[in-house]
């Protein structure tokens, strides 16, 4: 344990955690967004 900590894949299983997150909040993001014409 003299090494710091560095696992070059945290980052990779911090954003897979936020996509976990935001999953319930898809249907309405893409709701909103053909209401509003951006798709």
């Amino acid at each position: 344990m003299s090494q710091p900590f560095k696992d070059p894949f945290n980052i990779v299983y911090f954003i897979g955690f936020i996509l976990v997150l935001l999953l319930p909040t898809l249907p309405a993001t893409l709701s909103w967004l053909k209401l509003t014409d951006i798709l």
